[in-house]
């Protein structure tokens, strides 16, 4: 099969032209586009699949992108978007759809923030009335997030990306025991093992609710085997901002699937809720506009009440920002355009030692249930590992010096005779130049300043995808450098590896642990706790060797997975000097 890129301009079966990319993803790209036949725009989905992978994971890949067209072409929903055509070229489906010239929720609660209980409700109704049409032809989505829900032109909500969606009696597509869909969003029973059920992608609804409001994921933790603990173990946490929605979100937030409400159910709360929200803002409108049209007021009398936007719920009120309710058109951000590779390096001698570290926050792909591929690093890096870059001081200059000081001494008096290098100055020196060609070892890494705040320096051809909070390095020549965070890290690294090893070894074949390790102190000015997680298994391609470092601060984790065919020492090289030069955001 053909996993080349399509280009901008060209045309699919003589009917649909590539104008732009406006997204990317695990399975391919999406591209605003244009059918030519009935001049109108189109959004066209294309797979995309590294040259490398094994035949039968791109037929994988294949079959659950026809499912997702099969499965949207169903239905017919405002709330759902609508599949056009599905065109075969080069050996690979391209799903044609509506496009829909917006951001996703994720984009809106990321860029802008928490939205209001009054807009939240509206979306939340929205998506479940889409919902309710997938139940209704046994379809169930699985992977209901904020980035799966689109905002078009006068807040309509449109549900996407029905890859991973179930039809009853259908073939599943996954491997006994393996999570499929976003491990924050999984609901207790699938933590389980048990299957998807459309009580399923009602706690997810509520999930998503429970970030639009607040800003934050209610389990979200630095693993997917503690995210998934917290989910099982932990009740819902307090919601400051969710007001009305409270009782809602705790309801779609049960544990046991048969305690959560049907989406008919939620439908009817959240249009009472949003209705309920769209008179308060209206009376808090009116309250507040009528002084300004009044003359000087007279003192109210004391038995009257003085205004207070509280509704009687005892919730604060909230009105809707314009700005924020407005429809934002939809912009495309090729992956990795929040720093292009190619930034000049800084002078990392003068940085502080942050590094041989990665973070608690790994996700694994396996895990993770994007598309499910394994990368690795090509063999052609060098294989010493990089001196220490915390050098001596430079030398440079005190020839000169004592030049301008036998100059301001005038005539008759004599210099004194230059002084033999001592053999710490020519140790030093030796030590520089030992450090300048190490540094020259690395000519090949290049710096990425990434938009979400961190920076690390990486191999120059490789490309960089994004996937919500994660950011992927690949290697065309075959390989695979997964940047993940967090903003709630758990305490110790290396407890975290330790309770998820177990489960984690599981899906990988041919497991072996080379050790877990706690990382030494001398990291501890710059990071909370550490570990090293190391292990070999057997991929399609012979043995293959993967590290997970995990270190976070006080409020953020991070984590680099690197997986390589290559020997131990040349891949604890080269991700020890990508972690050296990474920098958390802030």
């Amino acid at each position: 099969m053909n996993s080349s890129e399509a280009d901008p301009g060209r045309v699919l079966v003589n009917r649909y032209r590539l104008d732009e990319v406006i997204g990317e993803g695990g399975m391919g790209r999406v591209w605003r586009g244009t059918d030519v036949l009935l001049d109108r725009p189109v959004a066209v989905k294309e797979l995309t699949t590294p040259p490398h992978l094994p035949a039968h994971e791109v037929e994988v890949l294949r079959t659950r992108m026809l499912r997702e067209a099969r499965s949207a072409a169903q239905l017919s929903h405002p709330a759902i978007i609508t599949v056009f055509d599905v065109a075969e070229e080069d050996g690979r489906p391209w799903i044609v759809m509506e496009l829909v010239d917006g951001p996703s929720l994720g984009d809106v609660i990321r860029d802008r923030g928490p939205i209001t209980i009054e807009r939240a409700a509206s979306i939340g109704e929205q998506t479940a009335a889409g919902l309710a049409e997938a139940h209704g032809h046994g379809i169930v989505h699985r992977d209901i997030k904020p980035g799966n829900v689109l905002i078009a032109g006068n807040d309509r909500a449109v549900l996407t990306d029905f890859g991973i969606a179930h039809l009853d009696g259908s073939t599943h597509l996954t491997s006994t025991g393996l999570l499929i869909g976003s491990p924050s969003y999984l609901a207790p029973e699938i933590a389980h093992g048990r299957s998807a059920t459309p009580a399923s992608d009602m706690w997810a609804l509520g999930i998503t609710l429970y970030q639009a409001v607040e800003g934050t994921l209610p389990f979200d933790r630095p693993t997917p085997m503690a995210t998934l603990t917290a989910i099982v173990t932990q009740d819902l946490p307090e919601t400051p901002n969710a007001g009305a929605l409270r009782p809602v979100l705790e309801a779609l937030c049960e544990k046991r699937p048969e305690d959560r409400p049907s989406v008919t159910e939620v439908r009817s709360l959240l249009l009472g809720i949003r209705d309920a929200e769209r008179t308060s803002s209206s009376l808090t409108a009116t309250a507040v506009a009528a002084p300004l049209s009044a003359g000087p007021s007279e003192p109210a009398p004391e038995d009257e009440p003085e205004w207070n936007p509280v509704t009687n719920s005892g919730t604060v009120d909230r009105t809707v920002n314009a700005a924020e309710s407005a429809p934002v058109k939809a912009t495309a951000t090729p992956a990795g355009s929040g720093a292009a590779v190619g930034t000049p390096r800084r002078d990392r001698r003068k940085r502080s030692r942050v590094g041989v570290l990665v973070a608690t926050a790994v996700v694994f792909v396996l895990l993770v249930g994007a598309a499910v591929t394994t990368v690795f690093v090509s063999a052609n890096r060098p294989g010493d590992v990089a001196a220490p870059t915390g050098g001596a001081e430079s030398q440079e200059g005190s020839d000169s010096d004592q030049a301008d000081e036998a100059a301001a001494g005038g005539a008759g008096e004599e210099s004194a005779p230059a002084e033999e290098p001592s053999q710490d100055d020519a140790e030093a020196s030796e030590d520089d130049e030992a450090e300048d060609e190490a540094e020259d070892d690395w000519d090949f890494l290049t710096r990425h300043e990434d938009s979400s705040g961190f920076a690390v320096d990486v191999p120059e051809d490789w490309e960089i995808d994004r996937d919500e909070h994660k950011v992927y390095f690949r290697n065309p020549e075959g390989g695979y450098l997964l940047v993940d965070q967090t903003n709630n890290p758990n305490a110790d690294a290396g407890d975290d590896w330790r309770d998820f090893e177990p489960i984690g070894s599981q899906n990988f074949s041919g497991y072996s642990l080379i050790g877990i390790e706690d990382l030494d102190a001398g990291w501890a000015d710059d990071y909370v706790s550490a570990a090293d997680w190391e292990f070999t298994f057997q991929g399609s391609n012979g043995e293959m060797h993967a590290i997970n470092r995990g270190f976070h601060t006080d409020d953020k984790g991070y984590a680099l997975f690197l997986v390589s065919p290559e020997d131990q020492a040349v891949n604890h090289a080269l991700l020890d000097r990508m972690s050296e030069t990474f920098e958390p955001a802030g």
